[in-house]
């Protein structure tokens, strides 16, 4: 398997485990596409529809109807800065999510450290950035 399939395959089963717990806690209304905008809406404060849509590679039409979804949902809401920019923002419900997830993922991280070891789990993650970084400069 490639690098950049088994990445991409980690990334999805990681993620979908996410979900599942996510929903096993009471949070409903989302999806693969929705769960992977709630890093970037944590790490990026006052963040634009416009600028999301660039960090995660959506297009704007895409982003727009994820964008109401999580209004529908009390996850987001939005504050318009001019006619033409609108920022979203979290809401409790949001962070109540964010901070279920880092729990979980945290378990995970736990758990496969049991597996693998500690050192081998730091020298992943220390790895995964360095090809990240390695890949981005090529951007």
């Amino acid at each position: 398997m490639s690098l950049c399939f088994l990445s991409l395959e980690t990334s999805k089963v990681f993620n979908g485990l996410i979900l599942k717990n996510l929903e096993e806690n009471g949070f409903d209304g989302l999806s693969d596409a929705l769960i992977i905008l709630f890093p970037y809406l944590d790490e990026f404060d006052n963040i634009s529809a416009a600028q999301l849509s660039k960090k995660v590679g959506y297009t704007r039409q895409a982003m727009h109807k994820n964008i109401k979804k999580l209004q529908e949902y009390d996850y987001v809401t939005i504050k318009a800065e001019n006619k033409k920019e609108k920022t979203i923002l979290l809401t409790k419900k949001s962070k109540k999510l964010i901070a279920q997830a880092n729990y979980f993922i945290s378990e995970i991280e736990n758990e496969i450290s049991k597996t693998i070891g500690k050192n081998e789990l730091l020298l992943y993650k220390k790895n995964q950035q360095s090809i990240y970084n390695y890949l981005k400069s090529k951007e």
